[in-house]
């Protein structure tokens, strides 16, 4: 049987293609994510891949890579498994040039929790380390702690639609589960999601952002499909040209 560990990782890699993850010895990790390393660098890289977008952008961007993985996993941790994780185990792959790959997880005893327990304990550590990571993000980059919050209430509520796909919920769960992370995560309010109906007719959900990620800034870029900054049906119009 896979330890319960890995059965995640491979997991995690069905729910996001091409997302590379492997679980190592204790003590081989790197730091855990919310004290790592080479933030100048991360800043940096958006700023020198793109440094038309401005100070804004590397600042968003870099905090949205920080955070993306970390937070995936303690909503995949919750849903995808019967096992409580311990996320303090978790680091994130940062380059040389600050460009953030990837994930190790220290192997650990995952004992056997039910849905809240996980849902509390992995909420609890999450809020904690992004409690920890945003004053020293901060400190080499200008990101005003509403946008910080409200790009982790994104990150939360896409891996949530991503476990919709897979797992085919229906929209009332999925709005169910959303809000029980952003209530747990104390980020009520930060992001949420909107109805409409997909080319099929069918009920589908789409990300209701409430910060732009400023792409647009970048040389050659247009809007995101779910941009807070396009009307929606707009927004709804760009969901289904994608499907």
């Amino acid at each position: 049987m896979t330890p319960p560990l890995a059965a995640l990782v491979a997991e995690a890699a069905r729910l996001v293609p091409g997302w590379q993850g492997r679980v190592v010895e204790a003590g081989a990790a790197a730091p855990p994510w919310h004290a790592t390393e080479r933030l100048a660098a991360v800043r940096g890289h958006g700023a020198t891949r793109h440094p038309e977008a401005g100070a804004a952008f590397a600042a968003l961007r870099g905090w949205g890579r920080l955070v993306w993985q970390p937070l995936y996993l303690a909503v995949f941790a919750v849903h995808a498994g019967r096992t409580r994780v311990d996320l303090d185990r978790l680091s994130i792959g940062v380059a040389a040039d600050g460009e953030v790959q990837g994930y190790r997880w220290a192997a650990h005893a995952t004992p056997a929790a039910g849905e809240a327990e996980r849902l509390r304990t992995a909420a609890a550590q999450a809020a904690a380390g992004i409690a920890t990571l945003l004053p020293r993000w901060q400190a080499c980059a200008p990101l005003h702690a509403k946008a910080a919050r409200r790009t982790c209430a994104d990150c939360v509520l896409a891996a949530v639609l991503a476990l919709r796909r897979r797992r085919r919920w229906t929209a009332a769960r999925t709005r169910a589960v959303g809000a029980r992370w952003l209530d747990a995560l104390a980020l009520h309010g930060e992001s949420g999601f909107f109805s409409y109906r997909d080319c099929a007719g069918d009920e589908a959900l789409g990300l209701e952002r409430k910060v732009c990620c400023l792409d647009f800034r970048c040389r050659d870029a247009q809007r995101c499909a779910t941009c807070p900054r396009r009307p929606l049906p707009e927004r709804i119009a760009c969901l289904n040209a994608r499907r």
